[in-house]
């Protein structure tokens, strides 16, 4: 079945890894193959792969939706959070030993392709001082480091393993932050997911320190009083930093010496919030060991990557499905919602272009453009009329640049790079003394699309997951689909029908809703599934689950 197999390594600069710094393993029987990677050394590497090739072509693929789907099918891929299964030609189910890495598919040359180390299977980045984005293009990976697993394969039934303790269902965990959260905003948010039967991890500052005239904090008493009644019911509270605004030295202390409050349980997730330079994404790029080591002393299990896969839209609410998440799709849903009678401007299709859809450069220097609009808006003067021409110039001059052109035609039907594989949690990079992991979400600002029948059904039928970014006290007019009318807290209509059927979804058992905290325990216990050979059948040997039998 088996025709060859053959291992790339490549190091921080793309250079082929040298053999003598590693060792294979590999032993091949009549239903098995085992393969165990041994790093000699410390190591830096960019991207690290097994090519499998097969005999013939495979004849089916299982995908994550649990269906099985043609080997010509197009992204044929199956992470950490998806059964691994393939028939091959001759209807041998195959499975991997364990869920580690991630699967491919290249039909040309029939190979199988198992990623273990690629920049975009744990997306990763830093802001520098200019606020542009880098993201980490390797690992450093400890001397004596292993990968172990392998492939068997069975004439028999194979079992599959859901991703949620209900089923083979949807999941939909919410992660607001709080940049906007008042005591009163807070006290309707909680009354209305309470009325409707969603749970969310709720982000919350636990200083006081803002340069807003009003602000919700841990350290205020009656904003504290209302954060302890979110977890009273039943929602997580997670640090959005630890304060709205940053006051250089007395901020550094109070991230130095910061303690989970007695009043809750300890506070496990932690999100970064504007750029605060003790954040995450403002230290040296791949150099975060210090930072893990304090914040795995604090408490800290799970840290938010500061990078969304996509923006909601009709089409891609399923964050571990790639092939919706392009700016050609973005574009159809944008046309899709006007035709539907919505109300869009064409301003959130250019900040949507913008995020995903250009170069580094590009953006930055549109974030500066939109930064002086807003400022020239709020408080005209010649000085600024200036300075947004001055930047306007320097925006369309550079996305005018050939290769910006280029980078434009070319991107516009591929996946954006950050969703290539789908992640939802992964190690956090170049650790060497802590176990925290990150997380990839998927922005949500426009509830009355992404809660629309059309994109629930979608993620329904595919039994998707999202990770939802939120800011549910918005109440900017560039959001037309928030939450919030305005600051008289009044529901938007349409909004508020959209979490209503999200709410009826999870009151059917239709959907889980977990917060954070509860999704990312039950995804350990998926990094931990084996399969073992039961006479023909290939069985799960170590998961509490719900599973399955397929032919």
């Amino acid at each position: 079945m088996i025709l060859k197999t053959s291992w790339n390594l490549f190091d921080k600069n793309g250079d082929t890894i040298a053999p003598d710094k590693f060792e294979v393993q590999e032993s091949i029987t009549d239903f098995s193959f085992d393969f165990s990677l041994k790093f000699q050394f410390q190591t830096e590497v960019s991207k690290v792969f097994l090519d499998i090739v097969f005999q013939n072509p495979i004849k089916a693929w299982r995908k994550f939706d649990y269906s099985w789907k043609k080997p010509n099918d197009s992204f044929l891929l199956s992470n950490i959070h998806s059964p691994k299964i393939l028939k091959a030609h001759n209807d041998l189910k195959v499975v991997a030993i364990s869920t580690l890495g991630c699967w491919e598919y290249i039909s040309k040359g029939n190979i199988l392709r198992w990623h273990f180390f690629n920049p975009m299977l744990s997306p990763s980045l830093i802001f520098d001082q200019n606020d542009k984005r880098h993201f980490l293009q390797f690992q450093a990976i400890k001397a004596g480091t292993k990968i172990n697993s392998g492939l068997i394969w069975g004439k028999g039934l194979v079992e599959e393993w859901a991703r949620t303790p209900h089923g083979f269902i949807p999941t939909l965990c919410f992660t607001d932050h709080s940049d906007f959260d008042t005591l009163k905003n807070l006290q309707v948010q909680r009354r209305f997911f309470k009325d409707i039967g969603l749970r969310t991890t709720k982000g919350f500052f636990l200083y006081d320190y803002t340069h807003k005239p009003e602000n919700a904090s841990f350290e205020d008493q009656e904003s504290r009083d209302e954060l302890i009644l979110w977890e009273q019911d039943g929602h997580e509270l997670a640090y959005h930093a630890l304060s709205q605004s940053y006051r250089g030295e007395i901020s550094e202390m109070e991230f130095d010496n910061f303690v989970s409050p007695k009043e809750i349980q300890q506070v496990e997730t932690y999100i970064d919030h504007g750029f605060h330079p003790y954040n995450y994404t403002k230290q040296k790029l791949g150099n975060w060991e210090k930072w893990y080591q304090h914040m795995g002393a604090k408490g800290i299990q799970r840290i938010w990557t500061y990078v969304d896969a996509g923006e909601a839209n009709y089409f891609n609410l399923n964050q571990i499905n790639p092939k919706n998440f392009t700016w050609q799709k973005m574009r159809e849903s944008s046309n899709l919602a006007r035709k539907k009678g919505l109300n869009r401007k064409r301003l959130t299709d250019l900040r949507n272009f913008l995020m995903y859809g250009v170069s580094e450069s590009v953006l930055r220097e549109g974030k500066s453009l939109g930064g002086s609009f807003s400022a020239l808006k709020s408080n005209p003067s010649l000085s600024g009329f200036s300075r947004f021409t001055r930047l306007g110039l320097k925006f369309i001059y550079e996305s005018l640049q050939p290769n910006s052109i280029r980078e434009l035609l070319k991107k516009s039907k591929q996946v954006f790079p950050v969703s290539t594989f789908g992640p939802l949690f992964f190690d956090s990079p170049n650790q060497q003394s802590t176990s925290i992991q990150s997380f990839q979400t998927l922005a949500i600002r426009d509830f009355d699309i992404a809660f629309s029948e059309l994109a629930l059904d979608a993620l329904k039928d595919e039994s998707g997951v999202v990770i939802a970014h939120t800011y549910f006290a918005y109440t900017g007019q560039n959001h037309e689909g928030r939450l919030f009318e305005d600051e008289s807290w009044n529901l938007r209509v349409e909004a508020k029908k959209g979490f209503e059927r999200v709410g009826k979804m999870v009151k059917e058992g239709k959907l889980w809703n977990p917060t954070l905290r509860e999704m990312h325990s039950f995804y350990k216990h998926l990094e931990e599934i084996e399969y073992e050979k039961v006479g023909e059948d290939l069985r799960i040997k170590n998961f509490k689950g719900v599973s399955r039998q397929i032919d």
